[in-house]
C-alpha cells in the first residue's frame, strides 16, 4: 500500500520544513539550525534536503503534496518544481489557518476553542487567488492582512473560523507599524534592542520597569474588537547608548507593552470562550512564545485547558503546512495519542564520533558507564554542563535533548551562565526543568508544561532555594518532565534529586548570544570549546576541554583562534593625519569584540603550533605568566581554544 508524503514548507522568516508520512512527522526542522543564522529567511534548501534524506527519500519526486508558506512577492514553487517535485502544490493558504491546523492537531483536544495571534499574516487578495478557505467575510480593501484570528473545532473533525480581524500597514519607517499585538510588541522591541526579533528580551526586560510612565493607552477596547495605536511608537524620544537595563525609558517601555499585550490576550480568551463555549483553548502564532501571558490564561479566564505550541513562531508553520496539506489529500485529520517536540534526526555513533575525532587535539572524550549519574553529579559540583542526546527539538525551547543545565540553587549561576556561558545581558532569566509530580512543591502551576510555554509563580518558600531560575518578580518558566519522557533527561533529574533533594535543574537552550540551538554534534562541540561549559555529554561518552585558567601546566598547550574568528586592526584618517589602531575581533554570529594592542599582538601571532610559552618568548618585555593570563582571558570570552601539545603532555 502506498504512503501518502506530504511536505510543509515555510519559506519566509523562520524559514523550516516538515515531512509527514501517513500523518505521522517523520522529520521537521528550522533551517537555522542547519544554515547557522538565527531567524532564517527564504527557501530552506537545507531543511528540505534534511527532511528527505532522513526520510530515505531520493528527492521530491517522492512527495505527493507540497504546501508552501512564502512572502506574496516569492515563488518557491518554481524552486520546487525544477527540483523535480510533480505532485499537488499548494501555495500560500492562510497563514493564520496554517498556525491553526499545527495547534489543533498537535494538541490533541477534542473540542478546543483556537486562537491566533502574531504580526501579520497576508493580505486577503493573495489568499483569495490562492482560494484559501475560511477566510471569513471580505474585509473592506483586499491588501488588508491578517492580524487576529478565532477558530474552534467541532464535533472533534472540523476546523472552523469563529472569526478574523484584518489591519492595514500605516507605514514601514520608521518602524514596522501594522495593527496588531505581535507588531506592537516587536516594534518596542525593535526601539530596545534594535530588531523586532527581540521580543524574548522585552518580556524578560518587563518586569524591571514601570508601565505607568507611559500613561496613554495603546489599545482601545470597542464594541468591533480592538483599536491598536500605530503612531505610540513615533512619540517616544530617540534611544539612548546606553545597555537596555539600564535606561529608564527602555525598561518602561518593556513593561508597558507586556501590561498592554497581556490586558489584550485575556481579553481576546474570555471572547472567544463566550462566543464558543470552548473549555479547551489552542493558542499559536508568535504572541505565543510570550510565556507570562500564557501564564496567565489558566488562572484568569474560564479556558480549564491549554495547549500553545511548542513552536508558536513562523517555523511552526511548516508543521502546520503538512498537517493542512495531509488533511486536504486524504479528507482524514491526523489522531496522535501524544505529540513531542522531538522531530530532528538522531545521528548515528560514527556521526558523533567523527566530531570527537576531528577535534581530538582540544578535547578528552572518556566513556560513561553511569551517565545520567556522572552529569548529575557534575550539576550538583557546580559546573555548567552541555546535554546532546537523541532528535533536536523544535522550538526555540531546549527541552533535554539539546540544552545546557547547571545548579539552580546559587543566587550567583544565574549571573555566571549569562556571563560566561551564554554571553548574554545580565538581566535574562532562566527555565527549570521539574518533575513532574514534584511541581506544586515549587511552583504554582494550573496544569503541566511538557513544553515550557508558560511561566507561573515560583511558591514563595522556595524562592531563595532555587535562586537562579526566581526572576526578579518571583516568577520562572517551567518544564514538566513526566515518567514517560523522550530520552534519559528525567533520569538525569531523577538522579539530581536523589543527590541534593531538589527535583529540577536550571535548563537553557545549547547555544550562546546570537547562534541558533545546536544541532549536530559538530555543533555541539563548537559551541563547547567556545565558550566556559564545563563537560558536554555525547554518545555516551564525558567530554571536557583544555582550560588556561586551572591546566596544570596551561604554558605548554597551544592557542588557535576560535572557528570563523577574524581580528582587524583599522587605522583612521584624520586630515590626513593616521589616528591610532583600533582593534576588533568578529566572531561566526557577526558580533564585534573591542581587542587591546597586547591581544591583538597575542591573536596575531596564532599558527596551531606555537604554545602559550612560544608567543610569549616572541613578544619582547612579556613573561610566559603574562601570556598565559592574557589568553585564559580570550579564552573566558570565546576566542581561543586551547590544543594540548604535540607530543601529548
Amino acid at each position: 500500500m502506498s504512503r501518502t508524503i506530504v511536505l510543509g514548507i515555510n519559506s519566509a522568516h523562520d524559514a523550516a520544513a516538515c515531512l509527514l508520512v501517513d500523518g505521522e512527522i517523520a522529520v521537521a526542522v528550522p533551517e537555522e539550525r542547519l544554515a547557522r543564522t538565527k531567524h532564517y529567511e527564504g527557501y530552506p534548501h537545507r531543511a528540505v534536503d534534511y527532511c528527505l534524506r532522513s526520510a530515505g527519500l531520493a528527492d521530491l519526486t517522492a512527495v505527493d503534496t507540497v504546501v508552501i508558506n512564502e512572502y506574496v512577492k516569492d515563488d518557491t514553487g518554481l524552486l520546487v518544481r525544477q527540483a523535480g517535485f510533480t505532485g499537488d502544490l499548494v501555495v500560500n493558504p492562510s497563514h493564520h489557518l496554517l498556525h491553526a491546523y499545527y495547534a489543533w492537531m498537535a494538541s490533541s483536544l477534542h473540542r478546543p476553542a483556537v486562537l491566533i495571534l502574531d504580526g501579520a499574516g497576508y493580505h486577503y487578495g493573495e489568499y483569495q487567488r490562492r482560494q484559501s478557505p475560511m477566510l471569513g467575510p471580505p474585509p473592506p480593501f483586499s491588501e488588508m492582512e491578517e492580524s487576529e484570528s478565532m477558530y474552534v473545532v467541532r464535533d472533534d473533525e472540523e476546523l472552523t473560523l469563529v472569526r478574523k480581524r484584518w489591519g492595514l500597514w500605516a507605514s514601514s519607517d520608521p518602524f514596522l507599524r501594522f495593527p496588531s499585538l505581535g507588531h506592537m510588541y516587536s516594534v518596542a522591541s525593535e526601539y530596545i534592542f534594535g530588531h523586532m526579533m527581540h521580543a524574548g528580551k522585552t518580556m524578560g526586560l518587563a518586569p524591571y520597569g514601570d508601565a505607568s510612565r507611559f500613561p496613554d493607552p495603546i489599545i482601545e477596547y470597542t464594541p468591533d474588537g480592538l483599536v491598536i495605536d500605530t503612531e505610540w511608537i513615533t512619540k517616544v524620544p530617540p534611544r539612548s547608548a546606553e545597555p537596555a537595563h539600564l535606561d529608564d525609558i527602555c525598561r518602561d517601555m518593556a513593561a508597558k507593552v507586556q501590561a498592554e499585550l497581556e490586558r489584550a490576550v485575556l481579553y481576546l480568551c474570555r471572547e472567544l470562550h463566550e462566543l464558543t463555549g470552548a473549555d479547551e483553548l489552542c493558542v499559536s502564532g508568535g504572541v505565543g512564545l510570550n510565556s507570562v501571558t500564557n501564564g496567565m490564561i489558566l488562572r484568569d479566564t474560564p479556558f480549564n485547558h491549554l495547549f500553545v505550541t511548542p513552536a508558536s513562531g513562523d517555523s511552526g508553520v511548516a508543521i502546520g503546512a503538512a498537517l493542512y496539506g495531509h488533511h486536504r489529500r486524504t479528507g482524514r485529520r491526523v489522531r496522535w495519542k501524544a505529540y513531542d517536540n522531538y522531530h530532528g534526526h538522531s545521528y548515528s555513533t560514527a556521526q558523533m564520533q567523527r566530531a570527537v575525532t576531528s577535534r581530538d587535539v582540544l578535547v578528552d572524550a572518556r566513556p560513561v558507564t553511569d551517565l545520567t549519574g556522572q552529569a548529575a553529579q557534575d550539576i550538583a559540583d557546580g559546573r555548567f554542563v552541555g546535554w546532546f542526546e537523541g532528535g533536536s527539538e523544535f522550538g526555540p525551547r531546549a527541552l533535554g535533548h539539546r540544552s545546557i543545565l547547571c545548579d539552580p540553587r546559587p543566587p550567583e549561576m544565574r549571573d555566571r551562565l549569562n556571563a560566561l556561558v551564554k554571553f548574554r545581558e545580565p538581566f535574562r532569566p532562566y527555565a527549570a526543568s521539574v518533575l513532574s509530580e514534584h511541581v506544586g512543591d515549587y511552583f504554582e502551576a494550573p496544569d503541566d508544561d511538557p513544553f515550557m510555554m508558560t511561566v507561573v509563580q515560583v511558591r514563595p518558600s522556595q524562592a531563595d532555594v532555587i535562586a537562579s531560575v526566581c526572576h526578579v518578580d518571583g516568577t520562572c518558566r517551567i518544564q514538566t518532565v513526566d515518567p514517560d519522557h523522550a530520552g534519559s533527561y528525567r533520569r538525569l533529574i531523577e538522579r539530581f534529586h536523589e543527590l541534593t533533594g531538589l527535583p529540577l535543574v536550571l535548563n537553557t537552550s545549547f547555544n550562546i548570544r546570537g547562534e541558533p540551538v545546536v544541532e549536530t554534534p559538530d555543533d555541539a562541540l563548537e559551541c563547547f570549546l567556545g565558550c566556559n561549559l564545563d563537560v558536554l555529554y555525547l554518545d555516551g561518552h564525558r567530554i571536557t576541554k583544555y582550560v588556561a585558567r586551572t591546566a596544570e601546566h596551561p604554558e605548554r598547550l597551544v592557542p588557535r583562534l576560535a572557528t570563523s574568528l577574524t581580528i582587524r586592526a583599522t587605522v583612521g584618517n584624520d586630515g590626513g593625519a593616521a589616528t591610532e589602531p583600533r582593534y576588533q575581533c568578529q566572531k561566526k554570529t557577526g558580533h564585534l569584540t573591542t581587542l587591546s594592542a597586547e591581544e591583538y599582538a597575542v591573536l596575531s601571532l596564532m599558527d596551531t603550533r606555537r604554545s602559550i610559552a612560544d608567543l610569549a618568548a616572541a613578544l619582547p618585555g612579556w613573561t610566559t605568566e603574562d601570556a598565559v593570563h592574557l589568553v585564559a582571558d580570550l579564552q573566558e570570552r570565546g576566542l581561543v581554544y586551547l590544543a594540548r601539545p604535540a607530543d601529548g603532555g
